[in-house]
């Protein structure tokens, strides 16, 4: 005789064995988009249980944010081309209606996400640069620098609320991607008028040649990245911009963007292997018209100093770099644990400098920075800094494996780039630092509660299956 549902006894499923089989249920794309089977599909509808994950929309208010925040990424990687008297970049008035139209819509649509670890890191930075104000050497610089430094975490956050979205984070790689344009555009037009920003080199958009140089450096490899996933004319203006990229970091002529550039072309070879056959061929159609397009518009005396850098780097000062870095060296001894204070660097180093440095912006020569982003962090906040920058790279480079593979790899070669770049630069407080940090925070932030929005309500229905199934015996 056949027992009785009541007399019946069931061994309880263990819950990862849910988690098991909701795994073939769901997956991710290699470009970091989620796709839903039909199984998960119809398993749900069995259970009445929804899926939340659908794309949030913004209000009217909203929308005008997040265009202003595209307009302030565009206006990135040119934003010294215009200026305003008294007031400063076109960038910096875009950026504070930005930062006001942001703070309405989140108010407006009563929800703040939670911060990332990023994040915090950050803040603390951010915190005791303001805290140097107390100590430092150059106190009207760090109470400058301090509020320089609120805006971009202001921007940082405005990235973290606005594009939740892998749609609005595509869309803000587009917006930088585009501002080159501008830039890029202006360089070949200084070549051609024989407007040099230095000796033999050019520079577009009023930037200096070497920060020019790793911008252009840095959009590399993200517009590869689009151009992997487009099609039609879209295709075509990456492919141009990655043309445009390489020409005008040949034309700045400088070494060190040019070592990054190197890096940031690693992103074929790591790629290669996912792309179709047709993928591969305009993959190489486009390096082989950046190679002709090098040789083509790129003077003699680019190549000439471009040519240097193995001696530059063996036995050279790296135009002065050498003896600035020596310098600081000194003044960190001087002041290890908490630094000379934010922005300090440039004034105090013609201290230890052989010949002094007058701190007139107009004078000839003006103070020299760092030229190096980790020694101007060590020398300005000391260890302490120090160690907060290094856990900020750290919390960066952990939040990678949380990606999907080709969004990984893009990543990856994004802060390879930035490390070479940055190594004889002063970028730590340089927009384009922090919203390239911003923008992957945001990224894996939102694959990771995509994930979690997936799986939470087939783990609900298959838990309660499973509370039946116990109930039952």
């Amino acid at each position: 005789m056949t027992p009785g549902l009541h007399q019946m006894t069931t061994t309880p499923v263990p819950p990862f064995f849910w988690r098991a089989r909701l795994c073939r249920f769901a997956a991710i794309d290699e470009f970091g988009f989620l796709r839903r089977s039909a199984t998960l599909g119809h398993a749900d509808k069995g259970r009445g249980v929804r899926s939340s994950l659908g794309s949030r929309e913004f209000s009217c208010l909203g929308k005008l944010a997040f265009a202003s925040l595209w307009l302030l990424v565009f206006a990135i990687p040119w934003e010294d081309a215009i200026t305003i008297s008294d007031f400063g970049t076109s960038a910096r008035l875009i950026g504070m209606v930005t930062v006001s139209l942001g703070v309405f819509a989140i108010i407006e649509s009563g929800r703040v996400r939670r911060p990332a670890a990023g994040h915090l890191m950050m803040t603390l930075f951010v915190l005791l640069a303001a805290g140097s104000h107390l100590w430092s050497l150059y106190p009207e610089g760090t109470l400058v620098q301090t509020f320089s430094y609120l805006q971009l975490l202001m921007m940082v956050w405005l990235i973290w609320e606005l594009s939740a979205e892998v749609r609005e984070q595509t869309r803000l790689m587009q917006a930088y991607v585009f501002g080159t344009f501008v830039s890029g555009i202006d360089t070949v037009y200084q070549f051609l008028s024989h407007h040099e920003a230095a000796y033999q080199r050019y520079a577009g958009a009023r930037l200096d040649a070497n920060d020019l140089g790793l911008m252009m450096a840095l959009s590399i490899p993200v517009s590869y990245y689009l151009l992997i996933q487009s099609k039609g004319l879209m295709a075509w203006v990456y492919r141009l911009q990655l043309v445009l990229a390489g020409t005008t970091v040949l034309l700045t002529a400088s070494r060190g963007a040019t070592l990054a550039t190197l890096v940031a072309l690693a992103i074929v070879p790591l790629t290669h292997a996912r792309l179709r056959a047709r993928q591969r061929i305009a993959a190489l159609l486009t390096i082989s018209t950046l190679v002709c397009g090098a040789f083509l518009f790129v003077p003699e005396s680019s190549w000439e100093r471009l040519s240097t850098t193995p001696n530059e780097l063996a036995q050279g000062t790296l135009t002065g770099r050498r003896v600035i870095w020596a310098a600081g060296w000194e003044l960190f001894r001087e002041h290890p644990f908490l630094g000379v204070g934010a922005n300090a660097f440039r004034i105090v180093v013609s201290r230890v400098l052989a010949e002094p440095i007058r701190a007139d912006q107009d004078a000839l020569p003006p103070a020299p920075p760092a030229h190096n982003t980790f020694l101007s962090v060590l020398v300005e906040h000391g260890v302490i800094g120090f160690t907060l920058f290094c856990s900020l790279l750290s919390v960066l480079a952990l939040s990678l494996t949380a990606l999907p593979p080709f969004p990984r790899k893009l990543w990856i070669v994004c802060l390879g780039v930035w490390v070479v770049g940055v190594s004889s630069l002063t970028w730590e407080m340089r927009k384009p630092t922090w919203f390239f940090f911003g923008l992957l925070m945001a990224q894996c932030g939102s694959i990771a509660q995509k994930r979690t929005q997936r799986y939470a309500p087939a783990l609900a229905g298959a838990h309660h299956q499973n509370h039946l199934l116990v109930m039952g015996s």
